[in-house]
């Protein structure tokens, strides 16, 4: 014990700097955290608040978290309604522990839980940027672009996936910015993490299957290798347990069938409803409610613009350009910060989109392998919430991580990129 306590404190001491300047950090986010949070609380046309009576009303407000809350109950026989055909199993399975073992006051718990989240994606994120730019002055900067944007803040008062979502992408990156002593090794836990964001939030999937192809493809001279697809098969863990849930309980496997609904409900209408002239949305979707998925695809081939500026709006103004989806009032202070800062957001991804593209296609030292694919992951994220609406900002917001710590590497290597004449 006590030569393991001597090692702990010379790697604290060889720390020391990183350590008090992460513990800055942490202290002036939670300080930031409470600004936001108990004024909130006392806001009428809201759903965020740290007392038991709005914490209550607040938690599972949106349809979305009953559905997490529902499913986690059911796992621990507490509940005969699920929303597993929909929700991958991973979140609910933490919500439906919480409210077993804090049956007095579960919604306080899992608060508490995903303001840790919160703050440990804050820790993670600095210290990702701190490998990512040397230094710790900038990292400690950039690290700032997170912790006051106020949306993230916000969703932590919400049985939602959200935060744990960033926590999780917190990881990836911290991960993927780390030394590997074996790199084969690495590329298999790179895979179990991108599981743990599919069992988390479905939109995942792409990415899961372009690294899992890239995977397959660096490695091809392995393929009769017995114990490579064992390792395979063991980074894919979490969604064999996805695929025997809903087996048993649904009677086939998936990850989840919310794409669909999403796609019918949320993409169809609005491109049937601009079509044939229909002010009410909710006149649409029983017409629409028994299309084949063909019928659909059929419809969006014969609207051709009007199916691609439905996209482009849900895309921007209702995505990347969004207020918060759980504040209801647009002149709520809070909400118009995040707005403001989407707007930034935006304006510096298009800026920051040509200098992307320029530095994965012409720059292949240090971490660039690491870059693609954080890059990757953020675009497709972001494209991915253009078949979505009425859904604020938080289907973008989560990618904060990946774009703040791929921008702030291309822009730390930016001499990387000069012409230099022989």
């Amino acid at each position: 014990m006590g030569k393991r306590m001597k090692q702990l404190w010379g790697v604290i001491k060889e720390n020391h700097r990183l350590l008090v300047a992460l513990g800055i950090i942490l202290v002036a986010a939670t300080i930031y955290y409470f600004a936001w949070a108990i004024p909130q609380t006392f806001a009428e046309i809201t759903h965020i608040g740290i007392n038991r009576e709005k914490m209550d009303n607040n938690m599972w407000w949106a349809s979305d978290a009953r559905d997490y809350r529902d499913s986690g109950d059911y796992f621990f026989g507490r509940s005969e309604v699920h929303g597993l055909n929909r929700r991958p199993w991973l979140y609910p399975l933490i919500v439906g522990f919480l409210r077993l073992i804090i049956p007095s006051f579960p919604d306080f718990g899992l608060w508490v839980l995903q303001f840790v989240f919160w703050l440990l994606s804050i820790s993670f994120i600095f210290l990702t940027l701190v490998r990512a730019t040397g230094k710790i002055w900038l990292a400690m900067l950039t690290t700032g672009i997170f912790w006051t944007h106020p949306s993230p803040i916000a969703l932590t008062f919400h049985g939602m996936t959200e935060v744990f979502n960033i926590f999780l992408l917190s990881i990836l990156v911290f991960f993927l910015f780390s030394k590997h002593s074996n790199e084969e090794n690495s590329d298999y836990w790179l895979l179990f993490l991108m599981c743990l964001l599919v069992v988390t939030k479905p939109t995942y999937q792409l990415q899961l299957a372009a690294l899992l192809i890239f995977s397959l493809i660096k490695s091809f001279k392995k393929w009769h290798i017995l114990r490579f697809w064992g390792k395979i098969i063991l980074a894919l863990f979490p969604l064999w347990i996805q695929f025997l849930i809903t087996w048993q309980i649904l009677g086939y496997a998936t990850v989840s069938d919310v794409a669909g609904h999403t796609l019918k409900y949320w993409m169809l209408t609005r491109v049937y409803a601009r079509a044939e002239g229909i002010a009410d949305l909710h006149e649409v979707a029983p017409i629409v409610e028994t299309w084949s998925r063909e019928e659909e695809i059929a419809y969006f081939l014969d609207h051709k613009q009007l199916t691609f500026t439905t996209y482009f709006n849900n895309l921007v103004a209702e995505g990347l350009l969004a207020d918060s989806y759980v504040i209801i009032d647009k002149d709520n202070s809070m909400n118009v910060a995040i707005m403001t800062l989407n707007k930034w957001h935006f304006y510096l991804h298009l800026l920051m989109l040509p200098l992307m593209g320029y530095f994965l296609l012409f720059n292949y030292k240090g971490k660039w392998k690491a870059v693609w694919i954080i890059y990757l992951t953020f675009i497709i994220q972001i494209l991915a919430t253009g078949v979505s609406a009425d859904q604020g900002d938080r289907l973008m917001i989560t990618a904060l991580p990946l774009w703040i710590v791929a921008y702030s590497f291309v822009i730390g290597r930016l001499r990387l990129l000069d012409i230099r004449e022989n």
